[in-house]
């Protein structure tokens, strides 16, 4: 039994940390944020991916904001901030 704890320990220590707030320096990037703060606090991203606004599923329309992902690489752990239309919506960290 002691060592599935440990196990489950080690696994949720290296698993990503989802939040909506990622501390940059001494500034602080929350949920809300715009897109010209991420910029300014982590520059320009790595790699960018945009999702569609609508998409089709079983003969149904199912429209979503269009979104974007922003993927940063800093000192070995991926920052993946998600915008939705233009406001930061989620922050997601890989070790």
């Amino acid at each position: 039994m002691r060592t599935i704890l440990i196990g489950s320990l080690w696994l949720l220590a290296f698993a990503a940390t989802a939040s909506d707030t990622l501390r940059v320096g001494s500034h602080l990037l929350v949920a809300g944020d715009s897109a010209t703060q991420v910029r300014e606090l982590l520059g320009r991203p790595t790699r960018v991916t945009h999702q569609r606004a609508r998409r089709l599923g079983r003969g149904v329309v199912v429209v979503t904001p269009a979104s974007e992902s922003w993927v940063y690489r800093d000192d070995g752990r991926e920052i993946t901030v998600t915008l939705v239309d233009g406001v930061v919506s989620d922050i997601e960290q890989h070790p």
